[in-house]
């Protein structure tokens, strides 16, 4: 007669090394919130969840972009309004002073006025930047009809950018049709008094257009950024439903292998008796 291994306590050891590995798995989840703690774990997930990671870190940097264009089209925009400003007291001043009840002293006095808006224009727009970004004196702009186009990122790949148009603003590139620049406005001669007129108006009528496009550039700013808010939305919930735990279910993973480990260890304990039960029996036989 021949005495076997215990094969059902093996058979229930390695139930139970399997169901308290898978105890221990939970609690690592549970306490971590991570579902997925090693590659080993699921390859697959991993994979996809590094990549969508890595989508929102340019998302991330996308949106500090998009949120910096928003600062700069309000810090030009700011910055126009001051001009603007300054031109309407400009076009007051010259037709005060296109009245011939004026003495000579007093059309002096106001080209002193003039003369300050004109310092003040050219020191608005020597003087807005952004970053150290000069905003409305683009070193490489000679003519305000050809802008320079200058390149923002505005998402997370490859060609998503907003072109920055950058203009040079200063008495001496603001002119009429004919290339009569505001810094030649004089009120003291008479015989500019139209000129003068029309170098304001068409300089007014330069810093409204392009205080427009500026305008309009933040509202796609702002648009980018509520785009990359909801992608990043979108992206973040991907991210969770492959790492992150689901405490209800895993809890009751938890509880499942805790009474599996439970019930595995009472019935090894019974079935570690056999072998001696048996050694009993055959010693009574005779």
């Amino acid at each position: 007669m021949r005495l076997y291994h215990n094969l059902a306590s093996l058979d229930l050891f390695r139930n139970y090394k399997k169901n308290l590995a898978g105890q221990s798995n939970s609690i690592e989840r549970l306490s971590s919130g991570v579902k997925i703690n090693s590659s080993k774990e699921n390859p697959n997930a991993i994979g996809q969840s590094e990549l969508i990671r890595l989508q929102l870190r340019g998302s991330d940097a996308a949106q500090k972009n998009v949120q910096d264009g928003v600062s700069m089209m309000q810090t030009v925009d700011g910055a126009l309004g001051s001009v603007n400003e300054a031109l309407q007291r400009m076009k007051e001043l010259a037709v005060q002073a296109n009245n011939d009840t004026l003495s000579d002293h007093d059309k002096e006095i106001v080209q002193k006025e003039i003369e300050q808006l004109k310092q003040h224009i050219d020191s608005v727009g020597s003087d807005t930047e952004f970053n150290g970004l000069k905003l409305l004196k683009s070193q490489y702009v000679t003519n305000n009809d050809q802008p320079y186009m200058q390149p923002m990122m505005s998402g997370a790949n490859v060609g998503d950018t907003i072109d920055i148009p950058m203009y040079n603003i200063g008495t001496d590139m603001l002119k009429d049709d004919k290339g009569n620049a505001l810094s030649g406005i004089d009120v003291t001669d008479a015989s500019k008094s139209a000129t003068n007129l029309k170098v304001i108006d068409d300089s007014i009528a330069q810093v409204n257009s392009i205080r427009s496009k500026y305008g309009a550039l933040q509202n796609r700013f702002e648009v980018a950024s509520e785009n990359l808010s909801s992608s990043s939305e979108v992206l973040q919930r991907a991210d969770s439903s492959l790492r992150d735990t689901d405490m209800a279910n895993e809890m009751m993973e938890l509880s499942k292998n805790g009474i599996l480990v439970q019930s595995a260890t009472a019935l090894m304990a019974q079935t570690n008796k056999f072998p001696q039960d048996v050694l009993n029996i055959l010693s009574r036989v005779k």
